[in-house]
């Protein structure tokens, strides 16, 4: 688990509605990441539209707190390629 106290430091003048763009921006990531983080539900997001998703302040804050111990399936697969080819 992350450092909550870090996490608040972070988030303080965060929008309570952020938008994806936003998320990424903090997080320094693509947007391509951010929308396959709430279609895998590691994000929780409000859809407003169609195109239209608002990530709520403390649901980031939630994920950011466990993102550390967050499983990326691409990565273990990509580690089992590797082991197959030792």
């Amino acid at each position: 688990m992350n450092d909550p106290k870090l996490i608040d430091e972070l988030l303080k003048d965060f929008p309570d509605l952020a938008t994806p763009q936003e998320v990424g921006d903090l997080l320094r990531v693509g947007m391509v990441t951010i929308n396959k983080w709430i279609r895998a539900g590691h994000i929780p997001a409000i859809r407003a539209g169609l195109r239209v998703n608002r990530i709520p302040k403390k649901q980031l804050r939630d994920f950011l707190l466990n993102a550390d111990e967050m499983k990326d399936p691409e990565a273990d697969e990509a580690l089992g390629k590797e082991k197959d080819s030792d």
